[in-house]
């Protein structure tokens, strides 16, 4: 695996990079405050960061050559599993935004405590 670092490639590697800025993926997401694990829902969401970056790489700046005398290069498939990890990143990525904005079904946070079957009573 070699990394080539050609003007074009590190262009791609910025646009993608400024996709994901503006996609506000490098901003966590605000976690209310008793509802979710706040150091958990943090890992994930640099979990979902690193993935994206490493199929960001993986899609720009990765080169492999294989063989000796006929040298193939790998580049299709490094851009492949790239766009699999950025895409496996947002989705994830999205879907825990999504989770930590609207509260469970059942719970609501303004007071109340849950109840057996999905009800909540006021405090």
């Amino acid at each position: 695996m070699e990394l080539n670092l050609d003007l074009r490639r590190l262009l791609v590697l910025a646009v993608l990079l400024g996709g994901f800025v503006l996609y506000g993926g490098f901003a966590p997401p605000d976690v209310p405050e008793g509802y979710f694990d706040a150091v958990r829902i943090g890992k994930a969401w640099r979990y979902c960061v690193l993935l994206y970056l490493a199929g960001a790489v993986s899609v720009s700046i990765v080169d492999h050559m294989v063989g000796t005398l006929d040298r193939t290069n790998l580049r299709f498939l490094y851009v492949i599993l790239g766009i699999g990890l950025m895409a496996f990143g947002v989705c994830w990525m999205h879907t825990l935004r999504s989770a930590v904005s609207r509260p469970a079904p059942g719970l609501t946070l303004t007071g109340s405590a849950p109840t057996g079957g999905g009800q909540s009573v006021r405090l």
